[in-house]
């Protein structure tokens, strides 16, 4: 009896003491083909008013993570249990997702705005792949405390050139930055107020950094052809651009790209069709397998983060592009093979 109250005993207070540690399992799937509720009304996940649209089937779903243990809400040692046996299931400390100092509504913040360019980004490298002109103008969102553009940018200035030349895009401006170095003046012209004026500012590396920085938030406004609508909730991160992108896509395009089959798929997608990587591999990579997915899409990027142990069936094509991951669903679902993994011994 003694034995059984202090196992009794040890149990309760597994299951009451905080741990240092964050629990990161597969998070909730989202056909991007489908509706949402949003605020109890079903809507669907994307939507493009003014736009002549064909019909799609299958499912091509977004998948995300889940976390259990925050600062504020931090897991027990016995919710860490299942974590050891689950393959599913990562345990690690709880610093990997919140820094110190970092709450959960920060993050969920940050998750927030990390959606939203996501969103945007996504839509212009869809169009762009259907041969669209999509302008772009990069507007100073913020400027950092103690960074090189104090003083010498604002918020709200639309950058139009760097380094003497035009910029197009994000990437143009991000080379004249690295093309200048650190400790080297750059000189950006800007439009402020209506009128262009040209500023000079040293690049410098932050600590911890490797290239240099201006100490500016940049956002990209996209003049779209049409507008697109993204209908989600309490889904944050960058990592669903690459399945947004083919979602407006297939809607935008005649034929059936999915053959009615379900793709899954995780990476972010630059304004170029780039395709990025992102974090919780393994545990999108078992969200996938749980539904049914025929095809799983991942960044190439990702290749070192491969799971030694894949879910059984799970079909996975790792891309480097937006062009690839199109690709790779229209080989998977006409019966032709598709490159997989061997891409990833190939790019190591």
């Amino acid at each position: 009896m003694l034995a059984i109250a202090v196992a009794a005993c040890a149990v309760l207070l597994a299951a009451v003491i905080p741990s240092p540690f964050t629990i990161e399992r597969p998070g909730p799937v989202v056909n991007t083909l489908g509706e949402a509720r949003i605020d109890g009304e079903a809507r669907p996940v994307i939507s493009i008013p003014g736009a002549e649209t064909y019909p799609t089937t299958g499912e091509l779903n977004l998948l995300t993570v889940s976390l259990v243990g925050s600062p504020e809400h931090p897991a027990s040692w016995l919710a860490l249990v299942p974590g050891l046996v689950d393959p599913s299931q990562r345990i690690a400390p709880r610093s990997d997702f919140f820094p110190e100092g970092t709450t959960l509504e920060d993050r969920e913040a940050q998750g927030t705005v990390q959606m939203q360019s996501s969103q945007a980004q996504a839509a212009a490298a869809a169009f762009r792949a259907l041969g669209e002109e999509v302008p772009v103008e990069l507007t100073v969102a913020a400027v950092s405390d103690g960074g090189p553009a104090v003083g010498v940018l604002q918020e709200g200035d639309v950058i139009v050139g760097a380094a003497g030349a035009p910029v197009a895009d994000f990437a143009a401006l991000r080379a004249a930055i690295i093309g200048t170095g650190a400790g080297s003046e750059l000189r950006l012209t800007v439009r402020r107020d209506g009128a262009e004026q040209d500023l000079v500012l040293t690049p410098a590396v932050p600590e911890g950094g490797e290239d240099p920085l201006i100490g500016a938030v940049i956002s990209s406004v996209y003049e779209l052809p049409y507008e697109v609508d993204i209908s989600l909730s309490e889904i944050g991160g960058p990592s669903a651009g690459m399945i947004f992108a083919l979602g407006i896509m297939d809607q935008l395009t005649p034929g059936d790209l999915l053959q009615g089959r379900a793709v899954s798929g995780t990476g972010t997608v630059n304004d170029q069709g780039q395709v990025g990587p992102i974090g919780g591999l393994e545990q999108k990579m078992w969200a996938a397998a749980r539904a049914d997915s025929d095809l799983f899409l991942m960044p190439i990027g990702n290749c070192a983060d491969l799971p030694q142990r894949v879910p059984e069936g799970l079909e996975v094509a790792p891309v480097a592009t937006l062009d690839e991951a199109r690709a790779a669903i229209e080989d998977s679902a006409a019966g032709k093979p598709v490159a997989g993994i061997e891409r990833c011994d190939a790019a190591g």
